[in-house]
């Protein structure tokens, strides 16, 4: 073998090896020497520039840090929850293996854009969008336990409402019928009271929004709102952990988007409340 060969062959093999070093520098600084790591999330952008990072472990455990303020919290979720969004994320990686980056929509300003991280096994893989991409489905099924797991880490102390709206799909044809669920669960560590107008009235406030700038209030099926009904202020209550819902349907008669928002409790008044919404597409 000439000089010139076993030059070039030195450097190759340098080179391999300072990419093989590279790689396991990479995997193990995401793994943070921790294998129950499953995912890691970045969100930044907005007005604010907001600047958050949360680690999902397989236990339980979400590590939250607010790395403008450097406000860190460690909370715990429950199994289930954890492998509700382990689900969905391997339904995402099984159809994209590569990763993809979802561009904003043309004249976007202030979006968020959420960088989520994760180790396979032999290969990183990252997924980036932001609040104004158009979302494929996995995805938008997999931000849904994002969100909701999101929602705990961040949720007062004392207790907490878990508000969520399950949905089948997020696109639909015209005169086409929505059906959905609205599902409130109590993940804090007390009791929570609420008080309603009157005991005719749902728990949820739902507004549904069409493409021609119209809105509908909607209620619950099977509840006939134009019953007689004694008006009273009613007291509900829901224990920790316990679980209320309600499911809904409303046709979708005009093309564009819909915007689908409910809060809870129902009353405007009540000194605590939440709300929540998905976005739909009409064909």
């Amino acid at each position: 073998m000439n000089k010139e060969r076993i030059i070039i062959l030195m450097v190759f093999i340098v080179i391999f090896a300072t990419v093989q070093s590279l790689f396991i520098i990479g995997k193990n600084g995401f793994k943070s020497n921790n294998e129950d790591l499953v995912a890691k999330l970045n969100i930044y952008g907005g007005i604010a520039g907001m600047q958050i990072e949360v680690d999902y472990y397989k236990n339980g455990s979400i590590i939250y840090r607010n790395l403008k303020t450097s406000f860190e919290r460690q909370t715990q979720v429950s199994i289930e929850m954890i492998k509700e969004f382990e689900e969905k994320l391997k339904n995402l990686i099984d159809l994209y293996p590569q990763g993809f980056r979802l561009e904003p929509k043309p004249g976007s300003a202030d979006f968020f854009t959420y960088k989520l991280t994760l180790n396979t096994g032999y290969r990183i893989v990252v997924f980036e969008w932001t609040d104004t991409s158009n979302l494929t489905h996995e995805l938008q099924m997999l931000s849904q336990s994002i969100f909701k797991i999101n929602d705990i880490i961040v949720r007062q102390v004392g207790y907490q409402i878990y508000l969520n709206i399950i949905i089948e799909k997020y696109e639909y044809k015209v005169g086409e019928k929505v059906v959905f669920k609205i599902v409130s669960k109590n993940v804090g560590d007390n009791e929570f009271r609420y008080s309603l107008p009157t005991p005719c009235h749902p728990n949820f406030k739902v507004i549904v929004y069409s493409p021609d700038e119209k809105e509908f209030e909607i209620y619950p099926k099977g509840v006939p709102m134009g019953r007689p009904c004694i008006q009273v202020i009613e007291e509900r209550l829901i224990k920790v952990g316990e679980e209320i819902s309600a499911e809904y349907e409303h046709t979708l008669s005009n093309k564009g988007k819909y915007i689908i928002k409910a809060w809870f409790p129902y009353s405007e008044w009540s000194e605590k409340r939440w709300e929540t919404e998905v976005v739909i597409e009409v064909k």
